[in-house]
């Protein structure tokens, strides 16, 4: 029951008034049965007048609806699962599931459900009257305190209107109890009438099929004799028939293989006779192909024979050709050699080295783009008689500049991959530039090969990543930058290929997958070694790992390049590091 307040504030006649209509309002809530209405209107009464005592009564009427409106949800709910359960029973007994009971047995068992549920009703009944009598003893009790309490102070206004609400509450109460109890009496007799209809409907509809299955199951079973017997009969024809059907095909077969007995006996015969035709035809065939095969191979054989004979001879006279033009290579060679050795010799006895140095440089000036102009090589001509250079000096040195220049040019055009599809004729245009004659070109043939491979070849690097892009970008280019480029997954597959590769240049990953060797692990091992103490390393970097290296104590053949790579600047860090170690090198010899 709600307390009330001990020192309550005396509230004027107009807040009373309005706490009167409050409880008004709240009583209309109350029979709509809206108690969250209800109880706001009762808590702006209690603020407006907190010493009226029907705010108070008020309270317990509405725990006392709540409690009935939930003992009706839950008659509602219990109901639903009485009649689910009637209704399997029902349905166990049409589908033959309920073990064999017959429909006497089964009225039984309803019945007593249906006293059980009438006792359970009964007993919520008794203690729904129990728990209203509580409720009116608390509530009379609570009247008398108020009334013993309150005294005289109580006008006779307050005193008539809670004499009506209470007489409006009785009389609210027993019509609700009245209709509760009516509705609840006639939804239990109206469900026990419908399951008592539903149960004998469903044992009479059971009763008849199981007399309708009996008349059905007779009527397969003498269907299913007359079909078998049926059936036998017809079995009974077809094996006779299968039966003469086979002796017939057995004296068409034994028919069968005396005619063909008899016709490949012919067919042997006859076989033989053209078999023996036939052979005599192709011996003569094949006899008279022989002697003609035999007059071809020696037509052949004479015509092979005279074109042996003059490929010998055409082949001994190009010989000769060859070895008439080397000879004369050969002097012009030698020729050259001396008139080069007596150029020196004179220059050196007649002490002309200035002057031919000066003469030089006019002439690689007037040979960079190929042989100079007439004109160009007449003052060439006359700087020389003007330093007195002997003519055979002067063509001494014009030979060494035109031999110089053209090898220059060659390197060039190959340095800016300028060279044609068919290099050969590119190189044959240079030759023509700077007028090359052949015999000059097979003396010096072997020194331009060796200066364009010492230009070009730069040394091994050995590459080590795990990412397949660092790996496509950076190979192409060392390999256009003259190095010869080795793969590797990994360091420790890179140990396996190191002594074989003996790299020059080394570039690693600083960072692998866990279970192998790292970069930095990688160089402590090589260094370990003497053979690659001193070969140029180079990390590559990952961005999170230069810090790392920074700190680190690196030596002047070691370093790092942060991803991602910039191609100039690891080409530089390449070229210091080949540097540093050259120098090296250099210093040991």
């Amino acid at each position: 029951m709600a307390v009330k307040s001990s020192n309550p504030v005396q509230p004027t006649p107009a807040s009373k008034d309005a706490a009167r209509q409050c409880l008004l309002l709240a009583d209309k809530h109350l029979k709509d049965l809206n108690f969250r209405l209800c109880k706001e209107q009762l808590q702006k009464a209690k603020e407006l007048d907190p010493t009226n005592p029907y705010i108070y009564a008020f309270e317990d009427r509405i725990v006392y609806f709540e409690q009935q409106e939930k003992k009706k949800t839950e008659t509602k709910v219990a109901k639903p699962v009485a009649l689910e359960q009637v209704q399997e029973a029902i349905a166990k007994s049409q589908s033959g599931t309920d073990g064999g009971k017959k429909p006497s047995e089964q009225l039984s068992d309803e019945e007593q459900r249906r006293k059980e549920l009438e006792a359970r009703v009964a007993a919520e009944e008794r203690k729904r009257r129990e728990l209203e009598a509580k409720i009116a003893a608390e509530e009379k009790k609570r009247v008398e305190a108020e009334k013993h309490h309150k005294g005289s102070h109580q006008d006779p206004t307050e005193d008539q209107i809670r004499r009506e609400i209470e007489i409006r509450i009785a009389e609210e109460r027993k019509k609700q109890d009245a209709d509760l109890w009516a509705a609840t009496e006639a939804r239990l007799v109206d469900e026990r009438r419908r399951q008592e209809d539903d149960l004998r409907a469903a044992v009479e509809a059971r009763v008849k099929e199981e007399r309708i299955k009996r008349e059905m199951e007779s009527r397969y079973l003498d269907e299913r004799v007359k079909k078998e017997a049926e059936i036998r009969a017809a079995v009974e024809a077809r094996l006779s028939e299968e039966r003469l059907k086979q002796e017939m095909e057995e004296r068409i077969l034994q028919e069968r293989r005396k005619q063909e007995v008899e016709m490949r006996a012919s067919m042997e015969l006859k076989y033989e006779e053209e078999q023996r035709k036939r052979d005599m035809e192709a011996r003569a065939t094949l006899e008279a192909r022989l002697a003609e095969e035999k007059l071809r191979q020696e037509v052949e054989a004479r015509s092979v024979e005279e074109q042996r004979r003059k490929e010998a001879e055409a082949r001994a006279a190009e010989e000769r050709k060859k070895v008439e033009e080397m000879r004369r290579q050969l002097e012009e060679l030698t020729l050259a050699l001396e008139q080069e050795k007596k150029a020196r010799e004179e220059i050196t006895t007649k002490n002309l080295q200035n002057a031919v140095k000066q003469l030089r440089a006019s002439m690689e000036v007037a040979w960079v783009n190929g042989s100079p102009k007439e004109d160009v090589g007449h003052s060439l001509h006359d700087i020389a008689v003007s330093l007195s250079i002997p003519p055979e000096v002067e063509q001494s040195v014009q030979r060494e500049v035109k031999l110089e220049m053209y090898s220059r040019a060659v390197k060039e055009v190959i340095s800016k991959r300028k060279l044609l599809r068919n290099s050969s004729s590119t190189l044959e245009w240079i030759r023509k530039v700077y007028q090359v004659s052949v015999s000059e070109y097979l003396e010096n043939e072997s020194k331009f090969l060796l200066d364009l491979v010492a230009d070009q070849y730069k040394g091994t690097v050995l590459l080590i990543s795990k990412s397949i892009g660092t790996k496509e970008d950076l190979t192409p280019r060392l390999k256009s930058s003259g190095f010869a480029v080795v793969q590797s997954q990994t360091p420790d597959a890179a140990l396996e290929k190191i002594e074989k590769v003996n790299p020059n240049v080394i570039l690693c990953d600083s960072e692998f997958p866990e279970g192998g060797l790292s970069g930095m692990r990688f160089l402590h091992v090589i260094r370990a070694s003497s053979k690659f103490n001193f070969v140029p390393f180079i990390f590559l970097a990952e961005p999170d790992d230069v810090g790392q290296l920074q700190s680190s104590e690196l030596k002047p053949n070691e370093g790092f390049v942060k991803k991602p790579i910039d191609w100039e600047e690891l080409t530089s860090r390449i070229n210091e590091k080949l540097q540093h170690f050259r120098e090296y090198i250099s210093s040991i010899g």
